[in-house]
């Protein structure tokens, strides 16, 4: 099942830097690619069915840490 997020972020900078971060996140057929706008990231993987999938937790923790929120 694919799931998909978009993150933003204040500055281009740091949505650059978690586009950059963000694939290299160990998850099933992990797409990262700008947005909306340039501050912002959208992220596609797929989401593991019938077990625990860390993979969002991941996302918002590394988002959080460079002053991103989730919008979607």
């Amino acid at each position: 099942m694919e799931n998909s997020v978009e993150f933003q972020f204040d500055t281009e900078m740091s949505a650059y830097r978690f586009l950059n971060t963000v694939k290299h996140v160990d998850a099933d057929g992990l797409r990262a690619k700008f947005g909306q706008t340039d501050h912002h990231v959208s992220v596609k993987y797929t989401y593991i069915v019938g077990e625990f999938d860390e993979t969002l937790s991941i996302l918002d923790d590394l988002a959080r840490e460079l002053g991103g929120i989730e919008v979607s």
